[in-house]
């Protein structure tokens, strides 16, 4: 343990935290990079998905948006959803419609372009043009669409209820999900018939569908080959049905349209063979995540995450951190489709977060062991140079001996202008700091009173004798004698200390200082050696507190106690006096005499004081004259006061 005391040992033990600390920044700084470059890399993708998704949403809306309003103002189509002739809207609008969603999702799916002879069913435009209601090109022809890729097609009325008829076979499509519907299933395909919209709640439809609106739909698709249910999300159009003589709602009509996963599907390929791992993305809808990348296990996880985050109330856009499977994962979403009166639906991302915290562990590693061989180095640094320390450390450890055995004379040689040399004089100063205070000490030994030491200490009076107007309290015990007589000798000195110690309190408490005890006497200044200008009236406040504390002390002390009180104001001798070996600090003087003869005269629980006292604290005290009087020691008469009260 010795060893830890040396001043060799004490600066290697100040280096290496030195070290340690900056070998703590630099890693976090390098794990910031590597986080901040991951998180990039993580943001770029997330928004270039989100800006495909968003491209093709804008795309689709402007090709079907101009051409589904155009169908929803034929005035056949509003006199069918007027007369709720389901059968009459099929025939009128269910074979446009299906051309029209053909004619995207050839677009949209390359694979739907081959037709007859190599080409497309759009006949090689690649173009969208409306079709009219006599369903255009595809007259006479069943469509065909492939599996879990048809459009769907329902009508409403003009309360919000779907009007629910059966579809044909040849054009099975998917119904909203409804709170109230009953379900059944056609070609392979969830079907929903009846119900109202159930983002309706008590609103009316036509107040809230005052143009176009776009959402997203989850729905569910029978697989034909192991009848396992697959999952997709679907972009839906519902246009409102106008009356063109007076404008009045009648209805709507909803079309849509499944989502590709294409984009995400490229995007989890594209990422896998990176080296930073691969982002996996879905989309949330109707409480749900519809995903073709995200494995069902932590597909699990994500869902809880995005049910308490849309539960607690979401942003339009937010970044979250989750664990799975003891992996962390960083977690982005965007909702699609803000202040939409569809379910809410958002663009959800998941990126793996273990490449970045296995590269971080390995940077980890080499900066720790870089931080040793640091450590290592500092330490060859520090014995060199503490070789040339050495010599000034012992002479200041030498010095600092003899100052823990008393020797306050002890300096140390200053033989440099540097860090040392600093420590040296500060040693020297240090050790002439504590001399003063060894001879603060003597003097506070000498002196009875906090005050007088304090004034000593800053030598501002002239403490061996000065001439001070002065206010002395004199307060003794009435019947002390008796009362003690008898008494054995301990418990004297416990009734005196418990008495004594009220007092000194009060004395301090008014600017007074204690000049001494004599027996049951308690004698306290009022102006030495400091005065406050107002010290005979703060004397008449003290003794007047003093008699109330008495009064306190005699209803729990064992024995109840009488006082009087004297007060006299003038002009002192204040100083020093004693010897060499032990001063007081005290007042002599006619005054003093007389504040002593004045206590003697007073009564149990009296105050009695001077002309010069009571003209002082004229203002505040209420005083009784009492008849002139010789007293002893006093060569004129003397016309005392007693004090009444104390304002």
């Amino acid at each position: 343990m010795h060893w830890i005391t040396t001043f060799r040992a004490k600066l290697i033990l100040t280096l290496f935290p030195v070290v340690a600390v900056v070998t703590m920044v630099t890693l976090l700084m390098a794990e910031r990079k590597f986080s901040g470059t991951y998180r990039r890399l993580f943001d770029e993708q997330f928004e270039e998905q989100v800006g495909l998704l968003t491209a093709a949403k804008k795309k689709r809306f402007e090709a079907l948006s101009t051409i589904l309003q155009t169908m929803a103002a034929q005035p056949k189509v509003v006199e069918a959803i007027q007369g709720k002739d389901f059968k009459e809207l099929a025939q009128l609008l269910r074979p446009q419609l299906e051309s029209l969603a053909e004619e995207r999702l050839q677009m949209e799916f390359p694979v739907l372009r081959q037709g007859e002879g190599g080409r497309g069913m759009l006949g090689g435009s690649g173009k969208l043009s409306p079709p009219n209601d006599r369903g255009g090109g595809f007259k006479g022809r069943e469509l065909r669409f492939p599996a879990g890729q048809r459009p769907y097609v329902d009508f409403i009325d003009a309360k919000g209820n779907f009007m629910g008829a059966p579809q044909p076979r040849t054009s099975a499509g998917l119904g909203l999900p409804m709170a109230t519907a009953t379900e059944f299933k056609e070609n392979g395909e969830v079907r929903r018939k009846g119900g109202k919209l159930p983002w309706l709640g008590d609103r009316k439809l036509e107040e809230v569908l005052k143009e176009q609106e776009v959402g997203y739909l989850h729905v569910e698709l029978e697989d034909r080959q192991d009848g396992r249910p697959t999952e997709q999300v679907r972009e839906v159009f519902i246009t409102p049905l106008r009356d063109p003589k007076d404008q009045k709602f009648v209805g709507a009509f909803v079309f849509g349209l499944p989502l590709t996963s294409v984009t995400e599907r490229a995007l989890y390929e594209q990422t896998k063979r990176s080296e930073h791992g691969e982002i996996m993305s879905g989309i949330w809808v109707e409480d749900q995540l519809v995903t073709s990348t995200i494995p069902q296990g932590k597909r699990e996880e994500v869902t809880t995450l995005m049910q308490d985050v849309f539960k607690d109330g979401h942003k339009t856009q937010r970044e979250l951190m989750v664990m799975i499977e003891g992996v962390r994962h960083q977690v982005f979403y965007r909702v699609l489709n803000p202040g939409s009166p569809f379910p809410l639906a958002a663009q959800v991302n998941l990126y793996s977060l273990a490449a970045l915290d296995a590269e971080i562990g390995e940077l980890r590693r080499n900066v720790v062991g870089l931080g040793i061989l640091a450590l290592a180095a500092a330490l060859l640094v520090v014995l060199f140079i503490s070789r040339t320390l050495s010599g000034p450390v012992s002479e200041l450890s030498a010095a600092t001996k003899q100052i823990e055995q008393g020797n306050f004379a002890v300096r140390v040689p200053v033989r440099q202008r540097d860090e040392l040399g600093a420590l040296a004089a500060s040693f020297n100063q240090m050790a002439a700091g504590l001399a003063l205070q060894d001879k603060y000490r003597s003097v506070l030994n000498a002196v009875a009173d906090r005050t007088v030491a304090q004034q000593l200490i800053e030598q501002t009076g002239r403490l061996g004798g000065e001439l001070r107007h002065v206010s002395m309290l004199f307060c003794d015990i009435r019947g002390f004698t008796s009362i003690t007589e008898g008494m054995p000798p301990g418990e004297v000195i416990d009734m005196l200390n418990e008495h004594m110690t009220a007092l000194t309190e009060l004395a301090y408490e008014h600017g007074g200082i204690v000049d001494k005890f004599v027996g049951d006497l308690i004698m306290v200044l009022f102006g030495a050696p400091r005065s406050t200008g107002s010290d005979g009236l703060q004397a008449v406040q003290c003794a007047q507190a003093m008699l109330q504390r008495r009064r306190e002390l005699n209803q729990t002390s064992k024995h109840s106690l009488e006082m009087g009180i004297g007060i006299a104001t003038g002009s002192v001798v204040a100083g020093c006096m004693g010897s060499d070996q032990r001063l007081s600090y005290t007042v002599i003087g006619h005054r003093v005499n007389l504040a002593s003869r004045l206590c003697s005269i007073a009564l149990a629980g009296e105050i009695v004081m001077d002309d010069e006292t009571y003209a002082e604290g004229r203002t505040i005290v209420h005083a009784e004259p009492m008849p002139p009087m010789q007293l002893k020691g006093i060569s004129e008469p003397v016309r005392p006061w007693r004090v009444a009260s104390v304002v």
